[in-house]
């Protein structure tokens, strides 16, 4: 991967946007970068320890406590420009992070609530061509440690080829919070996109030349109110405009 500018935009999906704005500041040459999802990768091209984030893949060898496929949110990283091993790839520093915890996406010929039955106030996600198929979600409820799932039911009807995403929580315990708490988890649709999704070849980001992906597109509806023990549901993203999940090809 040849070097990028990281100033660009990455697709965030509205709603919850405090989470993961972003915010940039320049120290000599060096460049300091706030709140941003990343998934963990092996690159041995790149050293090791790599990361798929909104601004390409980024060498990360300070991070040791770290497995492929754990999926972080990075509070904060650095990039010396003046200090780079290559050429061709960005290495970052001064990294801090936490775990993001990985929720349950589950198939199957029904979206029947069970027990997941906590209303959900406010949704927010992030989806990006370097997360390796990975769907981060933010949630505002009145529960300090709810579980999340999403559902996904393949005899359900598709319009336009969009799929419905069914989002739900489960209470950790009978007490509600007195406040709303907001939270994030990440689902990982690798294998899903794989097996489901459309083939493409597009141009993206800044670089010029054109890759091979797959993709589905959806719609993820989550409850906001349990009335008599029916869930209302409502949508992330409106219908004209589906969350598009790209993978590379040959991920």
């Amino acid at each position: 991967m040849k070097k990028q500018n990281l100033l660009f935009i990455p697709l965030i999906l509205s709603m919850g946007m405090g989470l993961l704005s972003c915010d940039f500041g320049n120290v000599g040459n060096s460049q300091t970068f706030q709140n941003t999802p990343a998934v963990v990768c092996w690159k041995m091209d790149m050293g090791g320890t790599a990361l798929g984030t909104p601004f390409g893949y980024l060498a990360a060898p300070s991070i040791l406590d770290v497995y492929e496929g754990d999926c972080i949110f990075i509070s904060q990283f650095t990039i010396d420009y003046d200090n780079q091993p290559s050429d061709n790839y960005y290495t970052i520093s001064n990294v801090l992070k936490e775990k993001v915890d990985e929720a349950r996406f589950i198939e199957r010929n029904s979206i029947e609530l069970d027990d997941y039955t906590l209303p959900i106030s406010n949704v927010g996600g992030m989806v990006d061509e370097f997360f390796i198929g990975r769907f981060f979600a933010w949630i505002s409820c009145k529960d300090k440690n709810p579980s999340l799932r999403l559902l996904y039911n393949p005899t359900e009807e598709e319009t336009d080829g969009v799929k419905n995403f069914y989002l739900q929580a489960k209470p950790s315990s009978s007490t509600e919070s007195a406040s709303e708490v907001s939270t994030i988890q990440v689902f990982n649709l690798l294998n899903f996109v794989q097996q489901n999704g459309s083939d493409t070849t597009k141009t993206f980001k800044n670089f010029e030349e054109k890759f091979d992906f797959k993709f589905v597109k959806a719609n993820l509806k989550y409850v906001s109110k349990i009335t008599d023990g029916e869930p209302e549901y409502k949508s992330l993203n409106s219908s004209d405009k589906p969350i598009e999940i790209y993978v590379f090809k040959n991920q």
